[in-house]
This record gives structure tokens, sequence and C-alpha cells, in this order.
């Protein structure tokens, strides 16, 4: 072998020991970040207890009082009036931070109950078709319920839509996500990303799973994820 082969032999073996060394940081990051999301969700939980317990029980206790005395004036009917609406709004909140439904009966009840939960009470129309493996691991579920969330929310604030679909389907191992609306759309090179969606954009890194928003002004948003199982 001469020397300019040694010395390309040379040069092959370090560079893949050098691939070998990035693809373990990078596998080591992506387990860190799973660790803080997984962090993340556990004081989500936390806090989610902390207002079921702490406030809605004080603003449960509120309502009842006021309810008792709402006949003698109009002003504390009112009052009653107000405090229900805060009792709804924690109660509401802290489903959102820790929806129990995920945990109980899987992610396709959740993101149907996520749904309704967001969009009833908005002047659009939805419709969902999500077809799930039986074994999806559970932080997967997290993270497709969580993209979906910070989805919904944003469509509701900004998209000025009046139609919108969620979809989920799995195929070879890979689950993919779609929500569809008909809004008026946003020109994604000009417009920057928030902090709710760069962080589910992190958070899809973390998972190997691939995070595309589709929009032009005027013709709707598409949002969809893939991501391996």
């Amino acid at each position: 072998m001469t020397d300019v082969a040694k010395e390309i032999e040379s040069i092959k073996a370090l560079q893949a020991t050098l691939q070998a060394r990035l693809d373990a940081d990078q596998e080591m990051l992506q387990q860190l970040a799973k660790r803080l999301w997984a962090q993340q969700e556990s004081e989500k939980a936390k806090l989610s207890r902390e207002l079921h317990d702490g406030i809605g029980q004080l603003l449960t206790g509120l309502t009842r009082r006021l309810q008792a005395l709402s006949s003698s004036s109009p002003e504390i009917e009112a009052l009653h009036g107000i405090a229900e609406m805060a009792l709804n709004d924690v109660r509401q909140l802290s489903r959102l931070m820790s929806p129990t439904i995920l945990d109980d009966l899987g992610l396709k009840p959740a993101l149907n109950w996520l749904c309704r939960n967001l969009l009833s009470s908005e002047d659009i129309i939805y419709q969902t078709d999500i077809t799930l493996p039986s074994d999806l691991p559970k932080d997967i579920s997290t993270l497709l319920f969580r993209i979906a969330q910070e989805t919904l929310v944003n469509a509701i604030k900004h998209s000025e839509a009046t139609n919108l679909t969620l979809t989920v389907s799995h195929h070879h191992n890979v689950i993919r996500l779609d929500i569809i609306d008909n809004g008026v759309g946003f020109d994604s090179k000009t417009i920057e990303p928030g902090i709710g969606l760069s962080s589910i954009r992190d958070r899809a890194e973390a998972f190997n799973a691939t995070l595309e928003i589709e929009s032009a002004t005027g013709q709707g948003t598409r949002t969809t994820v893939t991501v391996p199982v």
C-alpha cells in the first residue's frame, strides 16, 4: 500500500470515529431533551393538581356561598356569576395543563376531547379522523397531544378559520398528524415563530419527528407532524 493510500485510509478511519462521536453526542442530547420535556410535563401535572385542589376548591366554596345569598341582592347574584366563570376557567386550565384523559383513555379520546373543548364554543366546524396503533408509547402520545394543542390554540387566535380538520394515521411505524384550516393563512417567510411554536419544534426534534407548517396569505394553514415509532 502506497503512502497516499495509507493516508486516505487514515483519513477515512478518522472520519468514521468523528461520525460515531457525533452520533453518540446527538443521541445524548436527544435523551436529555426528552428528560427535560418529561420534567416539564411532571411540573404541569403538579401545578394542575394545585389549581384543582387549591384555587378550585376555594372558588367552589365561594360560588356555593354566593349562590345561597344571591336571592337577597342582584349585585351578589352578579358576583355569583363572575365566580362561576372564574371556577370554570380554572377547571379548564387545570385539565388542559394535565389532561388525565390522555393517561386514562389514550390519545384518540384525548384529541377528540381537545377539539371539542377548544372549538365547540368557536365559529369553527371541525372534523376528526384518528387511527392509531394500540401500543403507542406514552411520550409519543404526549408529543402529538401538545403539538395539536398549540396548533389549535393558534388557529383560534389567529386563523379566522371556519373549517378545520384533524387527522392522525400510521403506516410502516410512522405516525402522521395533520391539522388543516381554511383561515387567512400567513406568509411564513415574514412571520417569526412564537414561543409556543418554537417549543413544539424543539420537542419534535427530540423525538426525531418532522414538523412542517405550510401556509400562504388567504390560503389557510396545514400543520403536519410525522413521528417514527
